[in-house]
This record gives structure tokens, C-alpha cells and sequence, in this order.
């Protein structure tokens, strides 16, 4: 299965703001951060960008920002993942051709969320683990999945810990320079 890596696009004015080229894949999987505030927006737009294919969205802390009412903000998720046919995952996970991925927005260790979303993710027993925020060493070894992707930190990265392989593909703010140019077409069979 080839799953095609994108994140942080950062495109608060719509996605006619930035220009995405599909490479050949059967599931997009994005990392968050694709709009600020706007969490069904995010959503849509990734459905956009996955021109009906399989699409799985794990929010970033900026499709949080605003949200006041956490439960309301997953509702709104959950309700337009389902009519945009996109799989949304926060602390839940989802099997698509025979690959089970689990995601969340995982925050940093310090944050009060960080907890119940290790927990999740460390009894999910998924394939693919799908985070925004980069996950300790000692949670990957742990949890012990084949494929990590997270987000974030801008830029394009690759490493194994252990058994997992741990890749980023963030695109960032259009006017910075990111550690490592990020892969419009990047690609990772699973």
C-alpha cells in the first residue's frame, strides 16, 4: 500500500493558496496543520487534495487553536469527516486494506492531552501511528509500529527507532526555509 505523506500546509487562505500535485498512492495521510481554527475546513481540504481516494486526518495544535469546547470541536470533526469520507482519528483508529492505522494529536509531554493519547496509541496495536507532534523514542519502542508519521516541525525526515520507521513531510509557511527540503510526491509503502 503506498501511502502519500503531507502536513503543515499552512494554507489559511484556501487551498487555491497552495499547489499540490498527487504523486501515485492509495492513501493520503495527513499530519495536521492544514488550516488554523478550522478543523472541518482542514477536513475538507484534504479530501480536496485526496480527489476521492482513501484519506486519513490527525488534527495539529493549529486546527485546536480556537477550539473553546473540545467535544464540540470533535463532533464537528467526526460529522465532516464522515460526509467528506475522510477518516478523522483522535485516540481512535481505523483498518484500511488490511493496514490498521491509529492516530492522535499526541501534544508534548508537558501538555495535560499528552497522557490519554499515549496511553490510546500505546494499546492500539496499529501498523501505521499517525501523531502531529513527534513521539518520545520511548513511546515508538513501545508501541512498536511498523511506520510512525508525524508533523509539526517543518521540513522532510526519515529514521528508524527500532522496528519503526519515523517520517515527517511538512511543508511549512511558504516563506521560510525548512531543515530539509519537504517532497511534494513523497511516498512510503507499507
Amino acid at each position: 500500500m503506498k501511502l502519500w505523506i503531507l502536513s503543515d500546509l499552512h494554507a489559511d487562505k484556501g487551498i487555491e493558496d497552495i499547489a499540490v500535485h498527487a504523486p501515485d498512492f492509495d492513501v493520503l495521510v495527513c499530519a495536521g496543520d492544514m488550516l488554523t481554527g478550522d478543523i472541518a475546513g482542514s477536513i475538507e481540504m484534504t479530501a480536496a487534495i485526496a480527489r476521492g481516494k482513501p484519506a486519513i486526518f490527525v488534527a495539529g495544535n493549529h486546527e485546536w487553536m480556537t477550539a473553546a469546547d473540545m467535544e464540540e470541536v470533535l463532533d464537528e470533526a467526526h460529522a465532516t469527516a464522515r460526509r467528506e469520507g475522510v477518516q478523522f482519528l483522535e485516540c481512535d483508529s481505523v483498518e484500511v486494506g488490511g493496514v490498521t492505522f491509529a492516530g492522535a494529536t499526541l501534544w508534548t509531554p508537558d501538555d495535560v492531552r499528552f497522557r490519554p493519547s499515549m496511553d490510546f496509541l500505546e494499546r492500539a496495536g496499529a501498523d501505521v501511528v499517525i501523531t502531529h507532534f513527534e513521539p518520545p523514542d520511548d513511546l515508538l519502542l513501545v508501541v512498536g509500529a511498523k511506520l510512525w508519521v508525524y508533523g509539526h516541525h517543518h521540513g522532510h525526515f526519515d529514521r528508524a527507532v527500532g522496528i519503526t520507521r519515523v517520517v515527517r513531510n511538512a511543508r511549512g509557511y511558504w516563506h521560510e526555509s525548512t531543515d530539509g527540503a519537504v517532497r511534494e510526491d513523497y511516498v512510503v509503502e507499507v
